[in-house]
């Protein structure tokens, strides 16, 4: 600094490249090479044929103990290995901080949220791709911005990021750029949309599979939300859905359009105890309840202890709805009711 003062000209420009690496911040260049390597100390001090201590110093800056000339020369080659602007390493510290700790300083719940859509992946099977060890709760909490992933769990989450065509310094600055129509759609109740527009159609799943070119199995699992339809098949319910006049993103924020009262009522929960709510609150006996909806008076006493769990069917469904709004009785404030009293 002294003799640049003198011959008045930049202090760089009195630096070797080696110098200017072992300005402060070299902790953190040092940092960011062994992260490249998914590395902890002790490994990292392996390949740089030194001891834990000394990357512990350097990274921390201990004392201005930086590498010796020959350390720095392995360094540089490292860092070559894994294509490090080594340049750009030295002159910005913007570019220290690796991919995880970028991705962990913002906008975590969305950034995971959208690479898990971009994968078609629930949050149970992205955690099984990533290694997450308390499974899709662990990315629940991601998503929840409760919890953040651990860094062991982000290089995998970024592979399969970038196998799915996000730019990691793009979602970094900008995640709602891959904010798109298919994560819209997937992001809540996608099982239930489908089955929304399946019952458009008045088709059973297998039928309806066909038309997608999928299983009625595979219907089956979306529907349940036990997977998600890639983006390809995404095109294609999108497709038939406008046929029927259907815009699935006006379905998006408007449950009361998608849900379907009997899944919701009958499939998902206790129907046993909904059945005969619906009955005594229309003041009828079985026997007078089983007449209207054209069953026997067994099939109700079925229905309503739920023996060997019989449930009705949709068209038995349909039948106690209309006798519901004969009596004046409220089918979701009977549910309602009934969660309350839980």
């Amino acid at each position: 600094m002294k003799l640049a003062e003198i011959l008045d000209i930049d202090p760089e420009d009195l630096l070797t490249e080696y110098t200017r690496f072992c300005k402060p911040g070299y902790g953190a260049r040092i940092k960011r090479i062994r992260y490249e390597y998914h590395m902890s100390q002790e490994e990292f001090a392996e390949l740089v044929e030194t001891n834990r201590a000394n990357v512990a110093i350097w990274e921390c800056e201990y004392h201005n103990i930086h590498p010796e000339y020959g350390r720095y020369l392995h360094l540089k080659m490292l860092a070559e290995e894994k294509k490090l602007d080594f340049d750009r390493l030295i002159a910005n510290a913007d570019y220290c901080p690796d991919d995880y700790e970028r991705f962990i300083q913002s906008d975590i719940p969305k950034k995971v949220l959208y690479i898990r859509s971009r994968c078609c992946l629930t949050q149970k099977e992205l955690a099984s791709r990533i290694g997450a060890v308390k499974g899709g709760a662990a990315v629940s909490l991601w998503e929840n911005g409760k919890t953040k992933p651990l860094r062991k769990n982000f290089y995998p989450l970024r592979e399969l990021a970038i196998a799915a065509g996000i730019d990691m310094d793009k979602l970094n600055e900008d995640p709602d750029f891959y904010k798109d129509d298919y994560f819209e759609f997937v992001e809540t109740d996608c099982g239930d949309k489908i089955r929304y527009v399946r019952l458009q159609y008045e088709l059973y799943m297998e039928p309806f599979g066909e038309l997608l070119g999928v299983a009625g199995n595979t219907i089956g699992e979306w529907e349940a939300g036990n997977c998600m339809p890639s983006r390809s098949c995404f095109l294609e319910i999108k497709k038939i859905a406008e046929k029927k006049g259907i815009d699935l993103n006006g379905l998006n924020g408007h449950p009361e359009i998608y849900k379907d009262p009997f899944t919701e009522l009958i499939e998902k929960n206790d129907s046993a105890e909904w059945v005969r709510r619906i009955r005594t609150k229309s003041r009828l006996t079985v026997e007078a309840f089983a007449r209207y909806v054209g069953v026997s008076r067994v099939t109700v006493w079925q229905w309503e202890s739920d023996e060997k769990s019989r449930k009705p069917s949709r068209r038995s469904f349909e039948k106690i709805v209309e006798l519901a709004e004969m009596r004046g009785v409220d089918i979701y404030d009977t549910y309602r009711t009934e969660n309350m009293a839980d």
